[in-house]
Order: structure tokens, then C-alpha cells, then sequence
């Protein structure tokens, strides 16, 4: 089992198949805990905030408390980096757990072209005047014969290039489209900003453990995921529950290179650039068995 993403929803879905006895975990997360990560964040404490530990060595090291037994490999990286992908497609089943735009784009290219079962999941929190309209949750399934993130329409192209950016860039562009609102003009083509409120630890616990569920009713074939493309309002009556039956582009990779694996790389719906900082296997030592 592979879980892209070690934060709110990711941890919890990891505490899930942990206790739940999978035998095999891979873990990949680019980024160090913060503050603001204990209160959504399983197997985390004020120590690791203090010492920005590394998201994905954290949740390698709760799962081994959990159980030593479990083989984990916990990577410092990032999807579509070439580490990260050669790890996952040895799992039976990827979970998404990020707020990433390439992170979503690169998982729904390798259920395709390496025929690795996916589901992604996020939250959000939509607010008013002050007040939280909708705690919304969505859940995506990734089967090879499924229509990619493009496809689907899930993918803003500004905030995929903005996550792709280097720090220079980034820093350039923000510079840009100040000076441009000063000029008044419209900043948006040189950066567009993400508002976006903090997502909260009993929705990201919950959706979490929900993914991790599905996952094990996929490697125990005791019940598939009843969805193609879920989203559910938390504080709408009946939870407001929409599955989406979304259909593939006929001008788009991912009806024409199912199965090429490597093959296809040329052809790939997302590459990871040359200034990301290159994945690094973590070590995580082994527990004594009673420690």
C-alpha cells in the first residue's frame, strides 16, 4: 500500500492500515511538520514541530509503534519524482492524500499508464461573513479505464503552474503582479493568489480513515469503492452526497497509453522539474519488539 501525502488525511489513513495489519506501507511527503500540523496530524507532538521534522519519517516511525512488523519505506520526495514513482507502482494500491494540484495530476497518470488502483481524497472549508458554509469532502477513483485528472476537470492550470514554479520565479511573478495592481491593472495573469481556509482535524480524520477503509476493501476484495467521483457536504442536509459520472477526452493520454508503463513516459501527463530537490530515501530504524 502507498500513501502520497503524510498530513491530516494521510496520517489518519496511515493509522488505519497500520492498525489495521497491512504488511507493507510506502510513505512519501516533501515537507517538515509545523505548528499548525498537531492539530490534524496522527502520531505527531510538539517535539516534531520544534524540530521540523520530516512528515514522511514521522509517520514511519508511528506506524512501526503501532507495529514493528510492518515493512515501511518512507521517502522525502514528491509525485512525479522518478523515486517516488518507482516506489508506489510496487503497491497494490496508491491513496492520495495531498492538496496539490500535481500531486493528483501525476497519481491519475500512473492508475493508467502502470495500472496501479488509486483513490484520491481532499477536504476544504468554505466560509461566509465569518461562518463555515460547507465542510466538503471528495473522493476520487483511479482504475486504469477511468478518466484522468485532465479529464475530469479537476486540474486549474494557473495553480498547477504556480506549484511548479521555482522559489525565483514564484518570488518574480508575486513582484509582477504587485507592481501591476499599482498600475492598476489585473495582477491575475502574473499571480493569482489561493485563498483557501485551514481544513480542520475531525474532517481530515474522518475522510482520512474513510480512504483507508476503501483501500482495504480493495486489497481484501471484500468490497470495492461504491464511486467514481464523490463529494459530500459534511453540514448539508443528508450530507448533500454527488457521485460524478465523468467521461475521457478523446484527445488525451489516458485512452491511448493504458498499460505502457515506461513506455509512455514521453507521453505523461505531468514531469517534476529539474529545480525540485531530489527525493531521498529515509532511514527508520527498526523497534525492538516490546519497545
Amino acid at each position: 500500500m502507498a500513501v502520497v501525502g503524510a498530513g491530516g488525511t494521510g496520517s489518519a489513513a496511515i493509522e488505519v492500515l497500520a492498525r489495521a495489519g497491512v504488511g507493507r506501507l510506502i510513505i512519501v511527503d516533501p515537507d517538515h511538520v509545523e505548528v499548525s500540523n498537531l492539530e490534524r496530524m496522527h502520531g505527531t507532538v510538539p517535539a516534531h514541530a520544534a524540530k521540523r521534522a520530516l512528515k514522511a519519517r514521522v509517520a514511519a516511525e508511528h506506524v512501526r509503534s503501532i507495529d514493528p512488523s510492518i515493512h515501511v519505506t518512507a521517502l522525502c520526495g514528491r509525485l512525479p519524482q522518478e523515486e517516488a514513482v518507482d516506489a508506489i507502482v510496487t503497491a497494490d494500491v496508491a491513496i492520495g492524500c495531498t492538496d496539490k494540484q500535481h500531486s493528483r495530476l501525476a497519481l491519475s497518470d500512473l492508475a493508467f499508464r502502470y495500472l496501479v488502483p488509486s483513490i484520491d481524497c481532499g477536504v476544504v472549508l468554505e466560509g461566509e461573513n465569518g461562518n463555515v458554509t460547507g465542510q466538503v469532502a471528495q473522493f476520487v477513483r483511479f482504475l486504469a479505464a477511468d478518466p484522468c485528472a485532465l479529464c475530469r476537470g479537476m486540474i486549474v492550470q494557473s495553480r498547477l503552474n504556480q506549484e511548479l514554479m521555482s522559489d525565483e520565479e514564484l518570488a518574480q511573478r508575486r513582484a509582477a503582479a504587485k507592481e501591476a495592481q499599482q498600475r492598476g491593472e489585473d495582477p491575475d495573469p502574473y499571480w493569482r493568489a489561493q485563498p483557501q481556509i485551514n481544513t480542520v482535524g475531525y474532517l481530515t480524520t474522518a475522510v482520512g480513515a474513510m480512504i483507508g477503509g476503501y483501500a482495504i476493501g480493495w486489497i481484501t476484495d471484500r468490497f470495492d469503492a461504491p464511486f467514481e467521483r464523490m463529494q459530500m457536504n459534511f453540514v448539508s442536509k443528508y450530507l448533500d452526497v454527488t457521485d460524478l459520472h465523468q467521461t475521457q477526452r478523446s484527445d488525451c493520454a489516458c485512452g491511448r497509453f493504458r498499460g505502457w508503463a515506461d513506455q509512455g513516459k514521453a507521453d505523461a501527463l505531468i514531469t517534476a522539474p529539474d529545480h525540485w530537490p531530489p527525493a531521498e530515501l529515509l532511514e527508520v530504524p527498526a523497534l525492538e519488539v516490546g519497545a
